[in-house]
């Protein structure tokens, strides 16, 4: 039985991350490989996953765990980047190189991998992912980064599209979802224009959706006490399980989300969805499913009050399009 090694933002309750790792594991046990994890909170991953885990910052562990596996496979997500930092791009990198020091096979999993700031940090990701057996990438813009570099990649979708393809559509969808994320422009004047927007304009149940109750948790009651004063009640929904989340989306009518999952997912699951823009990823993805959306850094009250009008009175019956995951270059690897 041959031995997986997954490197990723996992055991930090990040729904899109822990999305990912779900989808992964699972596909991996399926195919009858043996499964372990560098991650965070190793007692709650080793239970939730029913896989072997290590702790991510422990290099005892990082080696034993790499000396352990047949292959090790870096993502999905956006890890190979230093918008957040350069520690956690040269984590990701060391890991990497880590296993093909030790003769590891390695696979990229369907990653989104943004310009790196830096000559230096280009220099050194360039350098390591040449030796890369096979990548995977979520999204155009990555393939033509890595073609610039003249490193070959497969273009694939995001694999947490392989929780919901084939699942039914929830036909008596009802209520809202709003997902926020606090980051830098999610400030009050952003909130409440919206919370001011759905007190005026929408009668039906308000959710409010933390996907990583750790970041998310104080803008999301902070919202929840903006619509108090228009004697909107709102339910605090914190951070759930994969299969949870989807179900909740799915009963759901509108969807008004920050984090590229809660787009994703929702988009999937035919709920109405309006996109909250902050980084390049989300613009990828509003453009690819021509999504409604505001940018958060550039807006006016006014263009946010007809989009949301848009949004909220358009009516479709059009199944939303999206590009299926498919496993089978995956697969073909693992062999």
């Amino acid at each position: 039985m041959k031995k997986i090694l997954v490197s990723g933002y996992v055991g930090f309750n990040n729904f899109g991350d822990e999305a990912i790792f779900y989808a992964l594991s699972r596909h991996l046990k399926e195919l009858g490989f043996n499964v372990s994890v560098l991650c965070n909170n190793i007692k709650e991953v080793e239970e939730k996953y029913e896989v072997n885990a290590y702790y991510f910052k422990s290099l005892i562990q990082i080696l034993k765990a790499i000396l352990n596996c047949d292959i090790l496979i870096s993502g999905g997500g956006s890890l190979l980047q230093n918008k957040t930092s350069n520690f956690s791009l040269f984590y990701y990198l060391f890991i990497i190189l880590l296993a093909k020091l030790f003769f590891k096979k390695v696979i990229i999993f369907a990653q989104g991998i943004e310009p790196i700031v830096g000559k230096f940090p280009e220099f050194i990701t360039k350098t390591i992912l040449k030796f890369v057996n096979f990548i995977t990438v979520r999204d155009n813009n990555s393939k033509k980064l890595l073609k610039s570099w003249n490193i070959n990649s497969t273009l694939v979708s995001d694999p947490a599209y392989s929780l919901v393809q084939d699942r039914e559509i929830e036909e008596n969808k009802k209520g809202l979802i709003v997902q926020l994320r606090n980051y830098r422009g999610m400030n009050y004047e952003f909130i409440s224009s919206l919370a001011l927007f759905i007190a005026q304009n929408y009668k039906g149940e308000v959710s409010v959706f933390s996907f990583q109750d750790e970041i998310d948790e104080r803008i999301c009651f902070e919202f929840i006490e903006e619509l108090k004063k228009y004697n909107i009640k709102a339910q605090y929904i914190p951070n759930k399980s994969t299969e949870e989340t989807i179900n909740i989306i799915n009963k759901a009518q509108y969807v008004i989300s920050t984090r590229l999952h809660g787009l994703i997912i929702s988009n999937a699951l035919n709920t109405r969805t309006f996109a909250i823009s902050y980084d390049e990823k989300i613009k990828t993805l509003i453009n690819e499913l021509n999504l409604e959306s505001i940018d958060i850094f550039n807006y006016t009250k006014d263009e946010l009050n007809t989009k949301l009008n848009k949004f909220f009175n358009y009516q479709s019956d059009k199944i939303h399009q999206y590009r299926r995951f498919e496993w089978i270059e995956i697969d073909k690897e693992l062999k």
